[in-house]
């Protein structure tokens, strides 16, 4: 039995449902994403919720392999979703801080979202940083 606190006081987890369990796989998803391109990660611990803190779509704890997403993340679309996604897990995995003006770093989102390969591409640059 795994001993991480799998709760954040700014974050309310969703009690788990048919609804939460498909979000959540929505997320998993992406994270199969990168696995799938060859990228090496960590089991991460996804849950779904709504944040206590206004316009947060996920959070991290840094390099502790947990993320949480909010349901308006998911309501978003794919693109942006990603975009949370790989953000939440560059913090999780390696502790990474923001970088202003990246399309996935920026601490707030960018008006213009980038696509899936140009995702792949920007986390590939920091996972081959942290790596």
């Amino acid at each position: 039995m795994s001993s991480k606190i799998k709760t954040t006081k700014r974050f309310v987890n969703f009690k788990m449902n048919n609804e939460v369990y498909k979000n959540k796989r929505k997320v998993l998803d992406f994270i199969y994403e990168l696995k799938n391109e060859g990228f090496k990660l960590p089991r991460i611990d996804v849950r779904i919720g709504t944040s206590k803190k206004c316009n947060v779509l996920g959070k991290a704890r840094l390099k502790d392999n947990i993320i949480w997403i909010t349901q308006e993340a998911i309501d978003n679309g794919s693109n942006e979703l990603r975009s949370v996604v790989y953000h939440e897990l560059l913090h999780a995995i390696y502790g990474c801080n923001h970088v202003k003006g990246c399309p996935i770093m920026s601490a707030v989102q960018p008006d213009v979202v980038v696509n899936k390969s140009k995702s792949i591409e920007i986390f590939k640059k920091y996972y081959n940083k942290y790596n």
